[in-house]
């Protein structure tokens, strides 16, 4: 009752190595099926299909919906302990139980409702965000028309907030404290396990012996220093976790992007509308500066059942995976 549209979706990874056709599918699609080795890991891998109703890589038909429609998304999850998803949808955020988010955890054999009132027009993605699902063809694209001859006020922004962040590259190093080393080297027994369980609760970082380079997403140091202090951005920065932006429903965010880094970064944010050129968020090339800009509309804001203060990830988006 109310619901404009409801979708079904199955987030299922389909084994098509215990299919009944193999055989024939082999048969009928290989040059040679003298030469495929069923046992091959990459063989069985490529026949592991990351689905979503069936369907891989945006050809799951049918999600459109008109702007202001009252929207009702009914995901499942099925399959095995592999079967576990981060369902994520692109351009506007969901009510799930009173809760305003833009995603949902879907675990085997469970199941979800999330309410959508789409706020813009346009072509989003729905997308399954754990890796190897993503990399596999759990993507799809939901399409927001203008289907109604009304107008709506444009809506004013209160505020402009301005922050300045720099990308830098810094050497990380998992395991600063060197100390333990030898104690945690020469284990070799189930008896000294004990030992290395305790040294793991002192510094949890031992987990991991080896440094690494990473992008640092931090407040802008050395030229744009004095930026960073007009900017009043508050937070602590930690390795890959940028600073800490506020911003209230109504305000508009202003993203001053310098890239210290040796490869192209962006900065994209969740749960906010994105004002970008052409419906893209453009890469910042190393050493440019780019601004990018965010509204935070009503939709942006808690849910009836969430605190007062709900927080959304940023990150880059030039290569998700990595």
């Amino acid at each position: 009752k109310g619901i404009d549209r409801e979708f079904y979706l199955l987030f299922s990874i389909f084994d098509e190595n215990d299919s009944w056709y193999l055989n024939k599918n082999i048969e009928a699609f290989t040059g040679d099926p003298s030469k495929v080795d069923e046992n091959d890991a990459d063989f069985k891998e490529s026949n592991k299909m990351h689905a979503v109703n069936g369907y891989l890589f945006g050809n799951l038909p049918g999600l459109a919906m008109c702007k202001d429609d009252k929207v009702s998304w009914h995901l499942i999850g099925l399959g095995s302990h592999y079967d576990m998803h981060g369902v994520h949808f692109q351009g506007n955020t969901i009510d799930l139980r009173g809760t305003t988010r833009d995603g949902l955890a879907l675990f085997p054999h469970l199941s979800g409702t999330a309410l959508m009132q789409p706020d813009r027009v346009g072509t989003f993605k729905v997308v399954c965000r754990t890796f190897d699902h993503f990399v596999g063809g759990m993507k799809h694209l939901y399409e927001v028309s203008s289907c109604r001859n009304t107008t709506r006020a444009q809506h004013q922004h209160r505020a402009m907030r301005i922050y300045y962040i720099a990308a830098e590259e810094v050497e990380w190093d998992y395991a600063s404290n060197k100390s333990s080393e030898p104690k945690i080297y020469n284990v070799s027994s189930n008896e000294e396990r004990p030992v290395l369980m305790s040294l793991m609760k002192e510094q949890k970082s031992l987990r991991v012996f080896r440094k690494t380079m990473g992008p640092f997403l931090g407040q802008a140091t050395e030229s744009l220093s004095k930026f960073r202090k007009a900017a009043l951005i508050s937070g602590v920065s930690c390795f890959d976790l940028g600073p800490l932006l506020h911003a209230e429903v109504g305000d508009s965010v202003l993203i001053v992007f310098k890239n210290k880094a040796s490869r192209p970064y962006s900065v994209s944010a969740h749960g906010i509308e994105e004002v970008a050129a052409l419906g893209k968020i453009f890469l910042s090339v190393s050493g440019e500066i780019n601004t990018y800009r965010w509204n935070v509309p009503e939709r942006s804001g808690p849910g009836k059942t969430d605190p007062n203060c709900i927080t959304w990830v940023y990150y880059s988006t030039a290569n998700f995976v990595k």
